[in-house]
């Protein structure tokens, strides 16, 4: 197996919610319930609107857990078998770091 490789720019993206998505965006999410679109959040990266609630938490109590391949990531979203997308929240939880992952 090959080794993890994790690419980031290390900057943070700010958060989005429905009303700052443009309108093919907001196509693209409608399948969300219209009750929770003022709740739901975003964010952008490579020329992509990525959904947060479509990322898998990175679970540090998991029996598991010292063979966590995202160690110090709070989300992966995976793009393909080799590949996908990492998340870190900032503190104050209005931005995320990005990187990209491959295997």
């Amino acid at each position: 197996m090959s080794e993890l490789k994790i690419i980031t720019d290390n900057k943070y993206r700010p958060v989005l919610y429905w009303h700052d998505l443009t309108p093919k965006e907001q196509e693209e999410y409608a399948y969300l319930e219209a009750v929770d679109k003022g709740f739901d959040v975003f964010f952008r990266y490579r020329k992509w609107c990525y959904y947060l609630g479509d990322f898998i938490r990175v679970d540090y109590n998991a029996p598991f857990k010292e063979n966590i391949p995202f160690k110090g990531w709070d989300g992966y979203h995976a793009n393909s078998f080799f590949s996908g997308v990492l998340v870190r929240y900032s503190e104050c939880g209005d931005a995320v770091k990005v990187a990209t992952y491959i295997s």
